[in-house]
């Protein structure tokens, strides 16, 4: 496929988002609709889609439309390409038009639509974190960094390294935390590499390997991951020698879970019956707006309601209240969140703070190198 027809397959896909659709659902529609298409432009196309997304509010507004048109017109002049290169009489480009409004410069835009956040985001951002907010939300525009955790019962950093550096991923790992190894190049290759299926890495982001690695771990010490989910969490804990249980309310969740514990060579307990069970330390990652983590999972960047804001924050209070009953006396527990905002962070920890005694707190956000996340521990 040309380069224009890249983008006209992306105008397509964006129409489909904007009508409602997830993108990545959408994505995978159209790849089944044109098998033609090689690997290489599926994931060009998916790559401008994704982009755009990310920057939408800002595409719609100098690309003159929030349509899939707009927003291509838009990126295409956020990233200093000539319309005319992707434009034209083609028949596979995208059609031409003498009705499409004059293009806006970046610096027209106000800052809003700059930061690419809904206006209530943009003013809550603002609010919250001052001066930072626009290079937060500037952060948030652009693709999340791909980070791996190195299972110490598996393999060295030092050596995951060498062998990373070797098939070309141009690895660099974290200056405090050398377990943790960002990844530059060939990122979409990561999967099939063997360190992947031996176990001897797992994907994780680096604001919970920073989270996870403060907290006290002992070998035999009994942990309860409320909110398990895929269970990275669970495996990191596993591999320090706790007895790590796993549970979600979704078990469907945790289907992978115990291929990767033989994988890694960790033992944990998947559980969807915890009645009258205690344990020495508690884990809820609980659900929440995914604020920090924007730039991974587009959808709630533009979806994302004040309501919805209020609807999670009902449900934290929810888990922790459940969580509690499983600790044991001494125990603690520990509240975790992927949010930027105060809402579920700090007034939930505050919230607990009544009832518990507050150990220690983290708040992390993407000018760290991580997504936004928040810890906090209590006894």
């Amino acid at each position: 496929m040309t380069p224009a027809a890249r983008y006209a397959a992306a105008i397509d896909i964006l129409d489909e988002v904007l009508g409602g659709t997830s993108a990545e659902p959408a994505c995978l529609a159209w790849t089944r609709g044109h098998r033609f298409a090689g690997s290489k432009d599926r994931a060009a196309i998916r790559d401008i889609v994704f982009s755009i997304e990310r920057r939408r509010r800002s595409c719609a507004a100098m690309g003159g439309s929030l349509t899939g048109r707009g927003l291509v017109r838009g990126y295409l002049a956020q990233q200093g390409i000539e319309e005319a290169s992707v434009f034209h009489a083609d028949r596979y480009a995208p059609e031409l038009s003498e009705s499409d409004p004059e293009v806006r410069a970046w610096q027209d835009l106000d800052a809003g639509e700059q930061a690419d956040l809904q206006p209530w985001m943009w003013e809550t951002l603002k609010a919250e974190h001052g001066e930072n907010a626009a290079a937060i939300a500037e952060a948030l525009r652009h693709r999340a960094p791909v980070w791996l955790r190195v299972n110490g019962l598996k393999a060295q950093p030092a050596a995951v390294l060498r062998t990373l550096t070797k098939a070309g991923f141009e690895p660099e790992s974290d200056p405090d935390l050398p377990s943790a190894i960002k990844v530059e190049k060939a990122t979409r290759q990561l999967a099939q590499h063997e360190l992947l299926s031996k176990g001897a890495v797992e994907l994780q982001d680096l604001g919970p390997q920073r989270a996870l690695a403060e907290m006290e771990v002992t070998a035999g010490m009994t942990v309860l991951d409320f909110c398990a989910g895929g269970g990275g969490k669970s495996l990191a804990l596993a591999v320090r020698g706790a007895q790590v249980t796993a549970h979600d309310a979704n078990p469907q969740r945790m289907k992978d879970l115990p291929l990767r514990a033989r994988r890694a060579g960790a033992n944990i307990e998947v559980a969807t019956d915890l009645e009258g069970r205690k344990f020495d330390l508690v884990l809820c990652d609980v659900p929440c707006t995914g604020t920090g983590a924007f730039r991974r999972v587009i959808d709630g960047k533009w979806r994302l309601t004040p309501e919805d804001v209020e609807t999670f924050v009902e449900l934290q209070r929810s888990i922790v209240s459940k969580a509690r009953a499983h600790l044991a006396p001494g125990g603690r527990l520990v509240y975790m969140t992927c949010s930027l905002l105060g809402s579920e962070n700090k007034a939930q920890s505050d919230c607990i703070a009544q009832e518990m005694e507050l150990l220690w707190t983290r708040s992390y956000t993407p000018l760290e190198g991580c997504d936004g996340f928040f810890v906090a521990t209590f006894q």
